[in-house]
């Protein structure tokens, strides 16, 4: 305790003098600083003024405008004909459901009677049980022979019928000519009236008789009518009969493949009932579907729309196969569903080495109307489908246009434009009236040229 407090004594104690001195060493202090970074900002701010006085002057650059390299297209009026590519479906041109006209147990069948194999015209392609059928026409033939004899037998009567009419007419002229000679004889008193009596009963039986023999011919006549009407009739029935047994063989109407078939030997199966189909593979057509307006404009073409050529494409294992194809009618109907006109194109024979099958998905190309004295130009030329830009003395100068229809990678433009003019193709996001353009062959300088790919031009300074 005594140590501490000591020491406390030993501490001298501060005079009013001494913390004057601090107080004003504390205030001068940040003075002080502040000079110093004055002082430093001043001879920096002299220091630039002299480098800026002390620099050279430049003669300012003359501006050069950009020049760009550009391709064109020159434009050139003729009769264009742009392609429509279209999508449709190929069709059997002709097709049969192959019936059967007779019942019966098919007991013969051809080997190829498969669906997806091919047979020819006139070939056997199954038979019913021709039994019934065979008996049919026997009985037929019978009836009719027996009804031909019956004929046979009334000419024969009436043959005998006309000669005994023939000799009664004799007779009974002589009764008349022998009556009237009694009649004269009777004036006289040489022949008594009971003679002329019996003279006139042998001419009356003569009559008689002779009237009888017409009346037979009258019914003969009449029987051979109905006898040969009956013929007729069972004619008829003979020709059905060999019609049904014909029948009972089903043959190939044409070459062709067949489609479906529901039919095996030993199966029993009704008349009019449909075994088989069968289609004209050199017979398909393709179905597709031309819009209101793509018909319209073929439909008043000066070019007719029946008869003109189609390139038909089907893709098949990654390669392309393509054939030939006409138009050869129209849909009886406007398609509401489908929003146009149906169209038949007959196709035609390719040496491909695969066949066209209906149901076929295809790709078609068309030819569309011609649009007489237009231009073809890249579609790159086009702006905003309504203006080109063509270059006249290395310049670019708008012009408008009127874009008719696309084909492929091409426009039918009609419009301000003359034959000849460069046309702008390049795609150039700078084009605009008066920009400055020259083509490849042009000379240029390397430094005042700006490439079309975008890439930045050298400048002259």
């Amino acid at each position: 305790m005594l140590d501490k407090a000591d020491s406390r004594l030993d501490v001298p104690a501060r005079t009013p003098r001494g913390q004057a001195a601090s107080v004003r060493s504390r205030f001068l202090r940040p003075l002080v600083q502040f000079a110093l970074m004055a002082l430093v900002l001043a001879g920096a701010w002299v220091a630039m003024e002299r480098l800026v006085a002390s620099k050279k002057e430049r003669t300012p650059r003359a501006f050069t405008p950009l020049v760009y390299t550009v391709e064109t297209a020159t434009a050139e009026r003729a009769d264009n004909r742009p392609d429509i590519r279209l999508y449709g479906q190929v069709e059997t041109g002709r097709d049969v459901d192959l019936r059967v006209a007779v019942s019966g147990d098919v007991v013969e069948i051809h080997p190829d009677l498969d669906a997806g194999r091919r047979v020819t015209r006139g070939s056997l392609l199954l038979r019913v049980d021709p039994f019934a059928y065979e008996g049919a026409l026997v009985e037929a033939r019978a009836n009719l022979a027996s009804t031909r004899a019956a004929i046979a037998e009334i000419d024969a009567r009436l043959a005998s019928e006309r000669e005994q009419l023939e000799a009664a007419d004799v007779q009974l002229e002589l009764g008349r000519a022998d009556l009237e000679r009694a009649l004269s004889l009777s004036q006289t008193g040489a022949l008594t009236d009971k003679e002329v009596d019996a003279r006139r009963l042998v001419v009356s039986q003569r009559e008689q008789a002779s009237s009888q023999r017409r009346s037979n011919i009258l019914i003969a006549e009449a029987q051979r009518s109905q006898q040969e009407a009956n013929a007729e009739r069972l004619e008829w029935k003979v020709r059905e009969a060999e019609r049904k047994l014909q029948e009972t063989a089903l043959v190939a109407p044409f070459d062709g493949i067949i489609s479906d078939e529901t039919v095996e030997t030993g199966r029993s199966v009704n008349a009019n009932e449909v075994v088989a189909s069968i289609y004209d593979d050199t017979a398909l057509d393709v179905k597709f579907t031309l819009t209101n307006a793509q018909y319209g404009r073929m439909a008043t073409d000066a070019d007719p729309l029946i008869g003109r050529g189609v390139d038909l494409s089907w893709t098949v294992g990654g390669t392309n196969y393509t054939w030939p194809a006409t138009i050869d009618r129209i849909g009886a109907r406007v398609t509401a569903e489908r929003g146009g006109v149906e169209v038949f194109a007959r196709i035609g024979e390719a040496d491909n080495p695969v066949r066209l099958r209906p149901g076929a998905f295809v790709s078609l190309t068309v030819p569309d109307r011609i649009w007489p004295e237009t231009f073809r130009l890249p579609e790159t030329a086009v702006r905003n489908s309504d203006h080109v830009f063509v270059v006249v003395d290395g310049k670019l100068e708008r012009r408008d246009v009127r874009l008719i229809a696309w084909d492929g990678e091409d426009a039918i433009l009609d419009g301000d434009l003359n034959a000849g003019d460069k046309v702008l193709v390049t795609r150039l996001t700078e084009a605009s009236e008066g920009v400055s353009v020259r083509q490849p062959s042009d000379e240029q300088a390397p430094s005042d040229a700006l490439s079309a790919n975008g890439e930045t031009p050298d400048v002259a300074q």
